[in-house]
Order: C-alpha cells, then structure tokens, then sequence
C-alpha cells in the first residue's frame, strides 16, 4: 500500500498495537480487536514471529489495515512489507528505517518526544510522527507543536484510554495508538473484557 492511502486510511483512527510473546494468543487477540470494530493494528516486532503473523491477517482480513511496529532495523521493514505490511511503526528515530521507508514510498511513523526531535523524525522520513511514550505528555503539546510546524501531523500512543481518548482528538491528534490499555491481562480466556474495552474507546469517540 502506498504511503499515501495508507495515511488517509489511518487518519482519525485507532491504531490497535499488540504486543505478545505468544503468537497463538497474539492471532486470537488481533482478530476479536477486527471483529470489535477497530480495524487498525500494529504488530510488533517483539510478537513471536510478526511478520508471518501479519501476512496471515491480512490473508484473513482484507479490508484491515495491518502494519509493523517496534521496527528498529531496515532489513525489519523489510521483512514487514514483504509479509504485507501497509505501515511500519518505530518507537524512536531510526534513519536507516526512515530512509528505507522513504526509498520504498512506505508510510512510516517514528517516535517523538520532544519538539525537537518531532521535527527530525519529520525530517528523518515520518509521514505522522508518533509521539511517544504518551503517557508523559500533555495532549495540548499537539497545538503547540503545530503552531510553528503545521505541516506536521502526530499521533500519541501509549497512555490512551477511553477517558483522554477524545480529548487527544480535540487537541488535534491525527491518529492514536493504543496497546496496554486493550490487551493488558487478555488471553483466550476473557476475550469478552478485551471486547467491552474496544467498545469503550469506541463510544468514547462518538
């Protein structure tokens, strides 16, 4: 998927991020979050075998949008958009991973924190920059942000439930990524709680 219909399929959305060290668990976890309703997902390179995981939902689930995240090496994006990967995700600026992204005309997303270093992940290959970890930062650091650089897009992940949810949208999010949130604690035996928590952040929303 180009770069940019996979930014526009991803715009407004949430982005499931799921991390596992058990691919059974984490297959089963990535298909109750599609059939709930969120159809966003970033597997990460620290699932047990990502991306053959990938390629498998996306042989399952057409229409989701499915990509790669933790991605710390380019020969990993690789791997990823090779498997069917539409994204690839880093949790901090990795060059060769941005550079990679850019050559191959693949959305890419590295991690943020500062203002600085959002404008060089910009600068680096995002083409929404991830900010990250979420959980210590302040929502309206967004419009901050954009005031000098609104040419920037940014998306928070880490720390988004369903009561900041909407106000990181308010404050001008472009997506969010939500991990522990969802899937702390879930295995095949309470798939119903992950259920009940994607229909929050859902109706958090509306």
């Amino acid at each position: 998927m180009d770069k940019t219909t996979a930014k526009e399929k991803i715009r407004n959305k949430i982005i499931a991020v799921i991390r596992s060290d058990d691919f059974s668990k984490a297959k089963i976890i990535c298909n109750t979050i599609i059939q709930s309703g969120i159809d966003v997902l970033e597997i990460t390179f620290t699932v047990k075998d990502a991306p053959r995981l990938i390629k498998e939902l996306k042989a399952e689930n057409p229409n989701a949008i499915i990509g790669a995240g933790t991605v710390l090496e380019s020969s990993q994006a690789k791997d990823a958009l090779e498997n069917g990967a539409d994204f690839i995700v880093s949790p901090c600026i990795v060059e060769k991973v941005g550079a990679f992204c850019k050559k191959h005309g693949v959305f890419c997303s590295m991690g943020a924190g500062t203002v600085t270093e959002v404008y060089n992940s910009y600068k680096l290959g995002s083409d929404v920059v991830k900010l990250f970890p979420g959980e210590y930062i302040n929502p309206g650091i967004i419009k901050s942000i954009k005031t000098p650089l609104p040419f920037i897009d940014m998306m928070p992940t880490g720390g988004v439930d369903h009561n900041n949810i909407k106000t990181w949208f308010e404050k001008g999010a472009f997506a969010v990524g939500v991990g522990g949130y969802l899937t702390k604690g879930i295995d095949e035996t309470n798939l119903d709680v992950l259920r009940s928590r994607c229909q929050m952040l859902i109706d958090a929303l509306k």
